[in-house]
């Protein structure tokens, strides 16, 4: 009956959503924010276990931005999706 359906993953994908898109959405930087939402999209490639790749950093992020977005953004992922 189980189609390779993981509910553990598939639920911890869904708080991680939940909680990263407002983060992202709430900053109001245009350039962090497109940054921020690519590299949401990057985690969760990581957790389904895709192929992913870093996200490009943009002209005009600078690291203190780029270093906070990531680590508040591995934070969440790690709280909804822990490592096995």
């Amino acid at each position: 009956m189980n189609s390779g359906f993981d509910f553990d993953l598939s639920a911890g994908l869904l708080g991680f959503h939940g909680e990263a898109v407002p983060y992202c959405q709430g900053i109001s930087d245009t350039v962090a924010r497109e940054y921020a939402m690519n590299y949401v999209r990057m985690l969760e490639n990581r957790a389904k276990g895709l192929e992913f790749s870093l996200p490009r950093i943009p002209v005009g992020l600078f690291e203190p931005n780029r270093n906070l977005i990531r680590s508040t953004l591995e934070r969440m992922c790690e709280k909804h999706l822990p490592s096995k």
